[in-house]
């Protein structure tokens, strides 16, 4: 979901020919019960680059996954129709669906037009709690650029899955930004919290699963898979650390 306000360390990185592929993170706070989730903020970033600066390879999709056993609760928060973010600025999203905003942060793309020069964008981003066609938890994320002006949403399917990554959202890139843009880097920092049935919730809760007899340890934060054009993949990983409590 961007450098806003988590203390992160070096990104970690992968190579695959000259593409190199690099995902950030961190999580706030980092003392987290051992057994049980709680409320947290996520920071994640990540980016695409050429190790000779060629042109970025189109992505088409990319996939996150959130590991320190995070989950989403979204019983009793708001949920902001996608429909209802078409054509919008960073304001009236806020404005039509602010009680439903789950995140915020940035992005740069470079755009490739046929028959001139490539240049690069600069876009807000806005992350809201959605729902898909058939009833399933989603993520919005509303980007807008002023220059140009440029309105885009960015549709995050939400998953459950076993094993250590048990929370993946899902984006089809290439859809949902026309055939011109090109990701560069991204970043986003997911937190909210919120009341239901007089209780205090959050959005994102997460633990810290060190084993028996350690309190501290470096464990996964989240993973990231991007595919580009042409069938290539590639994957990297965040590891931070966590103290148990």
């Amino acid at each position: 979901m961007l450098a806003l306000g988590v203390g992160t360390a070096t990104a970690e990185r992968s190579q695959h020919g000259t593409v190199i592929v690099t995902l950030d993170g961190g999580i706030s706070p980092k003392k987290l019960p051992r057994h049980r989730p709680a409320p947290v903020s996520v920071y994640l970033a990540g980016g695409v680059k050429t190790v000779d600066h060629s042109p970025l390879p189109r992505v088409n999709s990319i996939k996150l996954e959130i590991a320190w056993r995070g989950e989403l609760e979204t019983k009793g928060l708001p949920v902001c129709p996608r429909e209802r973010l078409d054509s919008t600025d960073s304001r009236q999203a806020l404005r039509l669906c602010g009680d439903a905003l789950v995140g915020h942060g940035g992005l740069f793309a470079h755009i490739f037009v046929p028959n001139q020069r490539p240049f690069g964008i600069h876009a807000d981003l806005l992350a809201f709690n959605g729902k898909d066609e058939s009833g399933r938890p989603a993520v919005w994320v509303q980007g807008y650029s002023t220059d140009p002006p440029v309105s885009i949403i960015l549709p995050f399917s939400v998953h459950r899955q076993k094993g250590n990554f048990k929370t993946v959202l899902v984006s089809i890139i290439r859809r949902a930004v026309g055939p011109w843009p090109r990701v560069a880097n991204f970043d986003i920092e997911v937190s909210r919290e919120f009341t239901y049935e007089g209780e205090r919730r959050s959005y994102l809760n997460a633990s810290c699963p060190v084993p028996k007899g350690f309190t501290a340890g470096f464990l996964s934060l989240a993973r990231a898979t991007y595919n580009f054009a042409g069938g290539d993949q590639q994957t990297t990983e965040s590891v931070r650390s966590c103290r148990a409590r």
